[in-house]
């Protein structure tokens, strides 16, 4: 490493970059919440689609009343198929959205993703004039000629695979179907799917070789292959890893220029420091990590298999170069994706060799298709085959045993603990190396092996670490679900529950929130789900659980616990059928009825078996949770009629948290109630954009009157909760 600077200084900068807060690299916002406003931009990129438009925007100036600013990107949506050329200005008015963070654990950070893209608006355009008819020649030519190729496969291929074509050649992945995306992630091969280093080297130097084999000069190659390159990793999206692959690229095909060798470190760390100066957010993106630390993996740890393949096979070279990108980046697809495709390095032995020639197939069909589709045809077929196989392949793979292990999202110290070891592991590694006496390959045991062997020890041990999760104690988390509620329980027994699961407000609130959640936290089976009452905002969620649990997809459930009712309505009788349909157990529970195991029990206190109301809300699930001396009340949506009925039973009594019923609703969590109750701390469950008035005023009041602290979705995010049955913390996610 000392003989490489530029790759010590590209380290020194990335260490920097990562120990900066975030937010010092976020554009401020001028706007904190939707709002009407009119845009004036230039469009940089267009996406078409079937019934929309989607356009970047540069140097964008924004009307909002009589205030004005401005923001470098911005990226707009019209319900409309016109044509925009790149390079035109537009004028546009609509709505406008602040790219918001993730507030919960395991959800999706759109505002890291955009942001680094320099975007911190989108808008949803309703009216749309061109100002001006100005065209960048060269870019709305690159991007005809996409549209062109796009067509082409259209137009000899099926829809699946037209698709699935567009994303490998050209990038372009808004028609992928959602299964199929799926397939590809789950099985680890869903680099395929992005343009990336295979693509590139692909193309790019298998152009460079060709040029000059039919030419004879490196010098014209060179360039028309830089060239080349350049407009193709513009037109493919211009994402991370295509960046990366052409800096690599290029500066390969520059060393072979000018008579020197290429060195992978250095031409690495080159492209690093580029991308961080653009941008200083991608060190913290999925993107740049994976990318960097696949290669990063081939380049140090591939030495180290090499030592012992003293006739290298073509299989074990492939195995060696796996098995390095998977130690080298195993903690940041943990960390990323929260799982492991257990077959991903066998699979991927398969993929990779038929990538080149589909590449090289796709390619020729889209260029021939533009003259003669009959030609076009004949390289779409074997296209279909390798597409057909792969997807095969795929699904007998996730039948298999353990297919995909669902591991969760390792803790920070695990991380650190791991990379440390890895490179204790390669400086004495490399040290021994350089000692070559230490190093003989006739001798089974020689020094150098023994630190091998010792070191490759310690890394599965690393491994371990990664993987085993030891509970302690109870751990609650209030999700913000937006306008609803969600609360999740893992028991000190490793039993998990969920009380609640929907929202109003928040589409796909299941997908989007609650199962990453849940796959973040290594969950793959819900013990028991706990339905209050059935409105929208507490199921919607659920119900998408339960079709998910059908699919053996990636989560399971074991009971349903529903209250208690004697007169069941419609959407009560729905979610029975639901639970009946994919074959899990349903519960009832009344007053006086307990589920627990060891230290921790679940005590019904409310309906009372019989009760009668027109509210649905009025006959929620009331559940008092208790672990040692810890208590926490869950109310549901409970008014205070029912507030009232508990008093008069006399089963309250004081708990440490409270869940307060209906968002915070000042129709609820009456002055008596909470007196009796007299919580710690209470939290509220509601969004920052409801329509209700939630959480009332009323009620903050009385809250503060009891001496409760309160915390609020809308506010901090998840709510985070850990007790050994005495002692209790509490985190929020913002």
């Amino acid at each position: 490493m000392r003989q490489r600077p530029l790759a010590l200084f590209a380290l020194l900068v990335f260490g920097i970059l990562w120990l900066l807060p975030v937010r010092l690299f976020y554009e401020p916002l001028q706007v904190s919440e939707k709002c009407e406003v009119q845009v004036r931009g230039r469009v940089t990129r267009r996406i078409q689609k079937e019934d929309k438009t989607q356009l970047y925007l540069r140097d964008c100036q924004i009307q909002h009343g009589e205030e004005a600013f401005k923001t470098r990107y911005l990226l707009a949506y019209l319900e409309t198929t016109a044509e925009y050329p790149v390079g035109c200005y537009l004028s546009l008015s609509g709505t406008i959205y602040p790219i918001e963070e993730p507030t919960n654990p395991g959800q999706f950070n759109s505002k890291l993703y955009y942001q680094g893209k320099k975007i911190a608006y989108t808008l949803y355009a309703d009216r749309s004039v061109v100002l001006s008819e100005q065209v960048s020649p060269v870019l709305e030519g690159l991007l005809r000629w996409k549209e062109r190729l796009m067509q082409v496969y259209e137009k000899v291929l099926d829809e699946k695979d037209s698709a699935l074509l567009k994303a490998m050649v050209l990038g372009a992945k808004e028609e992928l179907d959602a299964e199929i995306k799926e397939l590809y992630q789950r099985n680890g091969i869903s680099h395929l799917l992005a343009i990336s280093g295979l693509h590139i080297s692909l193309v790019g130097m298998g152009l460079y070789r060709l040029l000059r084999r039919i030419s004879g000069s490196c010098l014209a190659s060179g360039i028309l292959s830089i060239l080349f390159l350049s407009c193709y990793g513009w037109v493919s999206g211009a994402s991370v890893s295509a960046v990366r692959a052409v800096l690599m690229c290029v500066l390969s095909i520059v060393a072979d220029l000018i008579g020197r060798t290429y060195d992978m470190l250095t031409a690495l760390a080159a492209a690093a420091l580029i991308l961080m100066f653009t941008n200083p957010l991608s060190v913290r993106q999925s993107a740049f990590l994976l990318s960097f630390g696949a290669v990063l993996g081939i380049a140090l740890l591939q030495p180290v298999c090499q030592l012992y393949l003293s006739k290298p096979k073509k299989l074990l070279q492939s195995l060696s170069i796996s098995f390095s990108v998977l130690f080298l980046t195993f903690p940041l697809l943990l960390c990323f994706f929260y799982e492991y495709p257990l077959y991903s390095t066998i699979l991927n032995l398969l993929v990779i060799p038929m990538m080149s020639i589909l590449m090289v197939c796709g390619i020729l069909c889209g260029l021939s298709g533009l003259f003669n589709l009959w030609i076009a045809r004949i390289f779409a077929f074997p296209c279909h085959l390798i597409l057909a196989l792969y997807e095969w392949t795929g699904k007998k793979c996730l039948n298999l045993p353990g297919a995909v292990l669902l591991i969760g999202q390792p803790d920070t110290w695990k991380i650190l603990l791991y990379y440390t070891v890895l490179s204790v592991a390669l400086i004495f590694f490399y040290r021994e190396k350089r000692k070559k006496k230490y190093w003989r390959k006739k001798e089974p045991f020689c020094p150098g092996k023994l630190v091998l062997i010792g070191n490759l020890g310690m890394m599965f041990l690393c491994v371990l670490v990664l993987c085993l999760r030891v509970d302690r104690g109870l751990s609650i988390t209030m999700l913000d679900v937006g306008q609803g509620d969600g609360v999740f329980f893992r028991l000190p027994s490793g039993i998990t529950c969920l009380y609640d699961g929907g929202s109003s407000n928040v589409k796909g609130v299941g997908e989007r929130r609650i199962l990453p959640f849940l796959q973040a936290e290594g969950v793959k089976r819900l013990d028991y789900i706990f339905i209050s009452h059935m409105d929208q905002d507490h199921i919607s969620g659920l119900k998408e659980l339960i079709e998910e649990s059908q699919n053996n997809g990636k989560i399971s459930i074991g009971h349903g616990v529903l209250p208690d009712l004697m007169e069941q309505d419609e959407n009560y009788q729905e979610m029975k059928a639901l639970f009946t349909k994919a074959k899990i157990p349903v519960l009832s529970m009344g007053s006086g009825d307990i589920l627990g195991k060891d230290a921790f029990s679940f005590t019904c206190l409310w309906p009372e078996k019989g009760e009668r109301s027109e509210d649905r809300n009025d006959l929620s699930l009331v559940l008092l949770a208790e672990y040692g001396e810890f208590q926490m009340l869950l109310t549901g949506d409970i008014g205070k009629e029912t507030e009232q009925k508990l008093l008069r039973l006399k089963t309250l009594s004081q708990v440490e948290i409270l869940k307060i019923a209906h968002h915070g609703s000042r129709h609820s969590s009456t002055e008596g109630f909470l007196k009796k109750v007299r919580p710690m701390l209470s939290l509220i469950s509601c969004s920052a954009t409801n329509r209700y008035g939630h959480p009332g005023e009323e009620t903050l009041l009385r809250l503060r009157e009891i001496g409760s602290q309160v915390l609020i979705t809308k506010d901090c995010g998840a709510i985070r909760v850990w007790t050994d049955g005495k002692k209790v913390r509490v985190k929020t996610m913002l």
